[in-house]
């Protein structure tokens, strides 16, 4: 299911979640593990707090039909909360710091409206769980306090309500910064080329390491593999996995730095062409290699692929693309002109903004995806077949920093242009 283009309201409440409430990461549109309940409109994840945020907008439940019971309306929206209590619990948050809320910018139909204080009754006489009613009177209380926070604190650029008050405030470049379209909010989240299938995945893998719009000469990390390197030589195993591992050890090189007395038991680094073939490896036995990983006493964990890469620095970027065009889509994404600036001059600048991972993941077709790094962002590679097998599906992202957002964007699509798949 593509996911649908947050609103300015969700990305006023995303805001509100990481300036008052301290949340490290919100995501928008999230599912919850049964596919058919509706998306949960913004999530934020407090780390330091060992909290969740999950917050419904109550208009959304108006597609309830009109010929729905009373009581069938409270039974379902009990459910909803009992499941996202528990999708909360899933993540070890203890019971009482999962916040289920739900927000009324807009006044839902009056038969919805009715339901909610039954259903917050019983939440928490027969689950223990509290459901915040935010009415619309605190929604506008709350907003003002944000726009102080906002004033005050750093933020998150790509977060449109907060680029929405800053060019009001002409602290953003207005050529750029100007309303963003539809198109160009996407090309924050969707990579611009959909995969036929999912056994495109390794033709993607090295079309990729080996573009242009990516630091290739180095090699590549990809700890995924020496995890399960290490998980199944633990296991010593027979038949189909033993040819696996025998293919794993194969390939990789250890840094030439580290001590060569235990390189056999350091991280590797791959080329391009190994992390294909290893990819294509994974893929074609993904059945048992998951049989294995579902077993307690394994340690092994195949659920995921991921490759570290780079993007270029900004001062040899312009080899590859003029100045003014890069300057142009950083700041469109709400980038800090005078960082941008002094990467472009420093030819040895902090690394954290060029780094990003190729992550491919595999899980149940029902199942939980794995969540975006803290203080990134993920931009997902649509797969119109997801499917490996009937019990597998693939998902592929490419998670990144959001220093310099409008420079990866043009990088991916560059480098899509030049895909053959």
């Amino acid at each position: 299911m593509s996911r649908p283009t947050p609103t300015m309201e969700m990305f006023a409440v995303g805001a509100y979640l990481q300036l008052v409430e301290g949340c490290d990461n919100v995501t928008y549109h999230s599912e919850l593990p049964n596919h058919k309940e509706f998306w949960v409109e913004v999530v934020g994840r407090n780390e330091s707090a060992q909290c969740m945020y999950y917050v419904d907008f109550a208009e959304k439940f108006d597609w309830y039909p009109p010929e729905m019971r009373p009581d069938t309306m409270v039974k379902k929206l009990v459910a909803r909360y009992v499941q996202v209590a528990q999708d909360g619990r899933a993540h070890e948050y203890a019971a009482d710091r999962v916040h289920c809320q739900l927000w009324l910018p807009k006044a839902p139909a009056l038969r919805v409206r009715k339901a909610f204080p039954a259903v917050v009754e019983r939440l928490r006489e027969q689950h223990a769980i509290t459901l915040e009613i935010i009415e619309p009177a605190e929604v506008a209380a709350r907003i003002p306090v944000v726009v102080d926070r906002i004033r005050k604190q750093s933020f998150d650029y790509d977060n449109l309500f907060i680029r929405a008050l800053l060019l009001a405030e002409g602290r953003l470049d207005r050529q750029v910064g100007a309303p963003m379209s539809e198109e160009l909010i996407e090309a924050m989240y969707r990579f611009p080329l959909h995969l036929r299938s999912a056994a495109d995945a390794p033709k993607l893998v090295h079309q990729l390491l080996t573009s242009p719009q990516i630091v290739h000469w180095l090699d590549f990390e990809s700890p995924s593999f020496d995890d399960l390197r290490f998980g199944l030589r633990e296991m010593e195993p027979e038949g189909e996995l033993a040819e696996v591992l025998e293919e794993i050890e194969r390939r990789g090189h250890a840094d030439e730095a580290m001590d060569p007395e235990n390189q056999d038991s350091m991280p590797r680094r791959y080329s391009a062409e190994e992390l294909w073939f290893l990819t294509q490896l994974v893929v074609d036995h993904i059945g048992s290699i998951r049989a294995e990983e579902l077993d307690d006493d394994m340690e092994i964990d195949p659920v995921q692929i991921e490759i570290d890469f780079m993007l270029p620095y900004l001062s040899r970027s312009q080899e590859l693309v003029e100045p003014s065009v890069i300057e142009r889509e950083v700041l469109r994404y709400g980038g800090d002109r005078d960082e941008m600036l002094a990467h472009f001059a420093d030819h040895h600048p902090d690394k954290v903004p060029y780094r990003a991972i190729l992550r491919i993941e595999f899980y149940e077709p029902d199942g939980k995806r794995l969540p975006t790094y803290r203080g990134g962002k993920a931009m997902e590679v649509p797969i119109d077949n997801p499917a490996l097998t009937d019990n597998i599906h693939m998902a592929i992202s490419i998670n990144y920093a959001t220093h310099f957002t409008g420079y990866v964007v043009l990088m991916m699509r560059r480098l899509a242009a030049s895909l053959e798949l």
